[in-house]
């Protein structure tokens, strides 16, 4: 059931079993599991069905260092969270993701990609993709024939994304949590403290509010904290009166190594002649990038990477009224029924020439120019963090400064996978490839605002010296504490996070499970 947290008398006191701080993606995937179970779920949502100002003002913050997102932009804090401005790109890390690299420094997951392989194939259907696989051989005639080209059978490979709708899981499983007897969602309930016993190892409860003042407890035996990488590390700093440091922060390491994908228009490539070579099918229903061959980055040092390869759009950019005809088309193509149908529609009839002028570049064009848009791994850092600032919140909660620096394995890395890039289509005698002016500074930014996948700030690790929380999610140190979330990745790889996001929300959903057994 949804229950609005500021019709509660004041100082009401809640139990539950489970407590779900943070109504997005991971929070609901959590959630749902318990459906049937009898254990009796809490789930505390800060926003309501819709945005609202007041309540979004509350990630307000710094942001310092490479360019970033404002943290009230980045993230949507109503149910369904971020998942309601989601792009809906999905892959699953790959399994060198979770194996320690010499070449990059704290890189490496206490678990397995096989281990968590049960967990993808559930979170595909969360997400409602239609497949779970991602080998470009099965996916040939949805390629632009560039990718099946000689070009990508040698130190270049083809990568497949698959497309949700997007998810938008707050209305997607809306009915579900209403109906749910174990389940009650509470919104517009903000947590303002984590109140542990007097050895800080157990959470005794938790102190909610309200922006109208309403105050009000949860008691569970289990907490989840599921409010993204930077919400997640601002609420255990903030859990300071016990432990000064804030909870889990015996070593110094909530808040740090934050990580993002920078993503940034950084080449383009000259062909030799007009071709229609970067033009995608018109049935083309996942998305295919250009990366680096494994063994290359092995051999070479270098961080994951990949790069769309599309004919340049005309000086005015891709128009709005062809992006939402493309999407359209491509969902339903797969037996999708956006939930915003008619406003997509809307768009395509209202910019008729934006719409005419893409179906023109996408199926008759023949560009003498491709792009390059990167879309890049970072290795952990950790000087790039979140840290507590004076000023405070409506809440009176500390706000954060979020500092993301780049290394020069991160620079070094986006340079050379470009000349590998440009080497390919030399040898290929495709084209030549030209690098944007930024990338031949010394000490570059990456332009852009980032991905908005903030990675790592409670990260895994089977040792309290070098993680926030244990290979269950479980903050060292602390008996009934846990984190949901990117925030607990180790590194974060080439792929969007939101699937993973969902496995390991699975995942640990089992985890809870086997503990009230």
């Amino acid at each position: 059931m949804l229950i609005d947290s500021r019709t509660l008398p004041e100082a009401t006191r809640l139990e539950a079993d489970i407590a779900i701080v943070g109504g997005g993606a991971a929070g609901i995937a959590i959630a749902r599991e318990f459906i049937g179970s009898g254990l009796q779920v809490a789930l505390l949502e800060s926003g309501g069905l819709d945005y609202d100002n007041d309540t979004q003002d509350l990630y307000a913050g710094e942001v310092t260092g490479n360019p970033s997102i404002a943290l009230d932009a980045s993230r949507l804090r109503y149910l369904g969270g971020t998942s309601n401005h989601w792009a809906g790109y999905c892959r699953p890390l790959d399994e060198v993701d979770f194996a320690p690299r010499p070449w990059v420094p704290h890189s490496g997951w206490p678990i397995t990609r096989a281990s968590l392989e049960p967990y993808y194939r559930r979170a595909h259907s969360v997400l409602q993709l239609v497949s779970d696989d991602y080998l470009p051989a099965s996916w040939t005639e949805h390629m632009p024939p560039v990718f099946a080209s000689p070009l990508m059978q040698g130190r270049l490979r083809s990568v497949i994304f698959q497309q949700s709708p997007p998810t938008r899981l707050g209305s997607a499983y809306r009915a579900e949590l209403e109906q749910a007897p174990e389940l009650a969602v509470y919104l517009w309930a903000n947590l303002v403290e984590i109140v542990t016993d007097t050895t800080t190892a157990v959470v005794e409860h938790l102190a909610m509010a309200c922006l109208d003042g309403r105050r009000f407890t949860v008691r569970a035996r289990h907490v989840v904290l599921a409010t993204g990488g930077v919400e997640n590390a601002r609420l255990l700093l903030c859990a300071n009166r016990q432990a000064p440091a804030g909870l889990g922060n015996g070593h110094d390491l909530v808040g740090r190594y934050f990580m993002d994908h920078p993503a940034s228009e950084a080449a383009t490539v000259l062909l030799n002649e007009p071709s229609a070579i970067a033009r995608a099918p018109a049935g083309q229903v996942v998305d295919v990038l250009c990366g680096i061959a494994p063994e290359v980055e092995e051999k070479e040092g270098l961080l994951r990477f990949v790069t769309s390869i599309q004919p340049l759009p005309p000086p005015d950019g891709e128009e709005a009224g062809y992006v939402a005809l493309r999407d359209l088309t491509r969902n339903l193509r797969r037996g999708i029924w956006p939930d915003d149908l008619m406003s997509r529609l809307g768009t395509v009839l209202a910019d008729l020439d934006g719409t005419t002028s893409g179906v023109y570049q996408r199926f008759f064009a023949r560009p003498e120019l491709l792009r390059l848009r990167v879309h890049v791994e970072v290795a952990p850092n950790p000087e790039s963090r979140v840290t507590l600032i004076d000023e405070r919140d409506a809440l009176g909660l500390n706000r954060v400064r979020l500092h993301w620096q780049l290394g020069e394995l991160d620079r070094l890395s986006l340079r050379r996978s470009l000349e590998v890039v440009a080497e390919a289509f030399g040898a290929s005698n495709l084209g030549r490839l030209r690098l944007a002016d930024w990338l031949t500074e010394e000490d570059f930014a990456i332009p852009g605002n980032g991905s908005y996948h903030h990675v790592g700030t409670t990260r895994m690790s089977d040792d309290p010296r070098t993680g926030v929380v244990d290979r269950s999610c479980r903050v060292h140190g602390m008996h009934n504490l846990f984190i949901a979330g990117s925030s607990v990745f180790p590194t974060e790889g080439l792929a969007n996070p939101t699937l993973t996001i969902v496995a390991l929300g699975l995942r640990l959903a089992d985890h809870l499970k086997s503990l009230h057994v």
